[in-house]
């Protein structure tokens, strides 16, 4: 059911209605994630199932296949995914300036639109990838060669990585931003996504223990699944406890060093406004972007941004394919820059050369899935390209 308190829109600090129009949005596809999902449901056995012929029913019925009872299972898988879709929203209500109390029920009960809905499943599903056990070799295959490239670089420094300031651009929910300040660098995640926001917020301040909620992130979905048990399988998230983890960084520190609450934050806002500034020049070591490069609609002006946050001879580590987002789309309206453009990856290499680059590593074929489910019959596997290059 929905929770029982309802929201209303208080006095907000946001100067932009659609910047506050996007944060309600956000919300109110958390607040109503349980209610949407059992809806879908429904029409799924309404419209679906009992439209079929009687006698088709009676046949999926039987054993093994009982296809209502498979529904009904998904009930309760829906429950406990949408314990932590509100816990996301009880917290993000708080964090982003938005008062709980018992009479603004209709400034959360819009219908939200579909694209914000299928961010909310889509950010559970990647809690999987970022924040599970079962998530550890797409993690590795992803932010592996990052933290790789790290340690070969800094590694000898020991205590005084502290010193080395990294920005992880497109963080999502934060896992590869904490992962290096775990490792004892400065790291700063970047994200322009309410829903990732509000996610990472939540597992990195809010949780209190490691493996304190159960997610089904495949439920949503009814296609390619060999097994029903496949569909219903569950994983506990986080893994670790961010907060212990800090903690213990912190106490591992000498009194000379930055503790980790201290080296590690989260920035919200759009990747070229927060850094291409004088305030951003040179302020960084290393820039980490992982799945990163094709969200640009103009790569031209992300390359002219990491330039300008690396410091001389600042080093940029980017792993990822080319599956340009903006291909299909109008991309979002800015000031300065309204164009998008697609290159091949020969013709994106060259452009980092001449934007002030020079790579010094590169590795083809570096082969992963980006959330993805390894028992289903459709997987989707990319062949990113990987590179280390060094401002000149």
């Amino acid at each position: 059911m929905v929770p029982d308190e309802a929201v209303t829109i208080g006095e907000t600090s946001y100067d932009d209605p659609e910047e506050l129009q996007a944060v309600t949005a956000t919300l109110c596809s958390y607040f109503l994630y349980r209610r949407v999902a059992h809806r879908n449901l429904t029409h799924r056995r309404r419209n679906s199932f009992y439209s079929l012929p009687r006698v088709h029913q009676e046949l999926l019925q039987n054993a093994p296949i009982c296809y209502l009872k498979t529904l009904g299972l998904i009930d309760e898988a829906i429950e406990q995914n949408s314990l932590l879709a509100e816990s996301i929203f009880r917290s993000a209500a708080d964090a982003f300036g938005v008062e709980l109390n018992a009479t603004g029920r209709r400034a959360l009960e819009q219908n939200p639109s579909s694209e914000d809905l299928d961010k909310v499943r889509s950010t559970l599903k990647q809690f999987y990838r970022d924040w599970s056990v079962e998530g550890q070799a797409e993690r590795t295959a992803c932010y592996g060669p990052v933290m790789d490239e790290l340690e070969e670089r800094f590694g000898k420094l020991g205590d005084d990585k502290s010193k080395i300031k990294i920005v992880v651009p497109g963080a999502g929910l934060a896992r590869l931003a904490f992962d290096i300040a775990v490792a004892g660098y400065t790291s700063q995640g970047n994200e322009f996504s309410y829903h990732q926001l509000m996610a990472s917020n939540f597992i990195l301040n809010h949780t209190t223990k490691a493996n304190e909620f159960t997610i089904h992130p495949f439920i949503s979905t009814f296609s390619n699944h060999r097994t029903r048990s496949n569909q219903l399988r569950h994983v506990s998230i986080p893994d670790v406890h961010p907060a212990t983890l800090l903690s213990a960084c912190t106490a591992n520190q000498n009194n000379d060093n930055a503790p980790a609450g201290e080296r590690f934050s989260m920035i919200a806002g759009d990747f070229q406004t927060c850094y291409n500034g004088p305030d951003s020049a040179g302020a960084f070591d290393v820039c980490a972007t992982v799945f990163f490069l094709d969200t640009a609609p103009n790569i031209c002006a992300y390359l002219a941004t990491i330039h300008n946050l690396l410091s001389p001879g600042g080093l940029w580590i980017n792993l990822g394919p080319l599956l340009w987002h903006y291909e299909d789309q109008k991309p979002p309206k800015r000031d300065d820059d309204e164009g998008s453009v697609e290159l091949s990856l020969d013709e994106v290499l060259e452009l980092v050369e001449m934007s002030g680059f020079k790579i010094v590593k590169r590795r083809s074929k570096e082969t992963t899935a980006y959330v993805g489910d390894e028992r289903s019959m459709l997987t989707h596997i990319y062949e990113g390209e990987f590179w280390v290059a060094e401002k000149v």
